[in-house]
């Protein structure tokens, strides 16, 4: 317990984003860029169930927020984006950071010039919700998928190059992702049919199994693409060694049920936004114990009662682009920044 508590003080609460008017759904970190990859990507952008995307500022840390100053910001809504008509599901940002893709609930896809702060492409072909949306390592090929379970390929054009329509998952596909490594190119689905499948870039299946007992809402993929996380109803993240995956590698309980789930871009963690808070886990220890659980307690006139809990659920997260900031989002609209000191040991 005290190795625990000692991790655990690494991660410190920075700021806050505020702004939108409704859960937020995703949070989208920029991409290192080429010969500044040690230095922390200012780009984030967040997709609500406001239907809007936000651009956010950076202002910049501040000191340790306690419960009688939790509400410092750690940047400001800089412009908001507006255009889908129903819940946006996902974001996935280009690799030079200059675009965002979104999917939305409305059946459609949206790609975002952000210095422009408009829609420079809508993409219509889903018959059904679209929950998510993912750009291939070199931004020429977009996979999206949702509640006709199946996927879609296109070009940054909108234009529709492939329908799948052989090894489908039986039930809504929640996410979809690409492998981060161009020599290792490959994408994965998970579904609420609890497979994961794993594809070949020419959208053959590679693999397709029963990964979990119940739906699955996420899928990480390491970035050296040779690990995938997978996570759920089932409250347990599952770590898959793409090298073998006759049985998952590591079985990691949380406790609640998990909406996302997030490898760390620096370090063997993975972080996991459940019904309770946040839950992060280093690989490289033996132990299953989380090194950090970021709880948010609700106010007083909140507090649980016999159909409520006393914590806000977190419903999105995301590392930034060295692995030094952790965004999480929480039910109260509000996305928490914390502080990650992962020198210390």
């Amino acid at each position: 317990m005290e190795n625990n508590e000692e991790v655990t003080s690494k991660f410190r609460l920075v700021g806050n984003l505020e702004g939108h008017r409704d859960w937020i759904t995703s949070i989208a970190t920029g991409n290192p860029i080429a010969g500044k990859e040690g230095q922390e990507s200012n780009v984030i952008v967040t997709g609500s169930r406001d239907r809007t995307l936000m651009i956010w500022k950076v202002t910049g840390d501040v000191e340790e927020i306690d419960e009688t100053d939790a509400n410092r910001l750690y940047g400001v809504p800089l412009k908001s984006l507006t255009g889908h008509n129903h819940f946006v599901s996902d974001i996935a940002l280009s690799s030079d950071n200059l675009f965002a893709l979104s999917s939305s609930w409305d059946r459609t896809l949206r790609l975002w010039d952000l210095r422009a702060g408009r829609t420079s492409r809508n993409f219509v072909g889903h018959t059904k919700e679209v929950h998510s949306v993912t750009f291939s390592q070199d931004n020429r090929q977009i996979i999206s998928a949702g509640a006709d379970r199946g996927f879609k390929l296109w070009n940054t054009l909108a234009d529709c190059k492939y329908t799948n329509e052989t090894n489908n998952h039986s039930d809504w596909v929640s996410c979809v992702r690409y492998s981060p490594v161009a020599k290792n190119p490959y994408f994965a689905t998970v579904g609420w049919d609890g497979r994961l499948k794993v594809w070949h870039s020419n959208f053959l299946i590679k693999y397709s199994f029963k990964a979990h007992q119940e739906h699955i809402n996420s899928l990480s993929i390491a970035p050296m693409g040779n690990y995938i996380a997978t996570g759920g109803k089932e409250n347990v993240i599952k770590i898959w060694n793409t090298e073998d995956l006759a049985e998952e590698q590591r079985v990691l309980n949380t406790g609640a049920p998990i909406n996302k789930v997030a490898f760390n871009p620096g370090k063997r963690w993975v972080a996991a936004a459940t019904e309770t808070g946040v839950h992060v886990f280093d690989l490289e220890s033996d132990s299953d114990d989380p090194i950090a659980k970021l709880v948010v307690e609700k106010p007083k006139k909140e507090k649980a009662t016999a159909h409520r809990a006393d914590t806000y659920p977190c419903t999105a997260l995301a590392w930034g682009s060295t692995g030094t900031k952790l965004f999480a989002a929480f039910t109260d609209n509000v996305v928490r920044v914390y502080d990650v000191n992962i020198e210390s040991n």
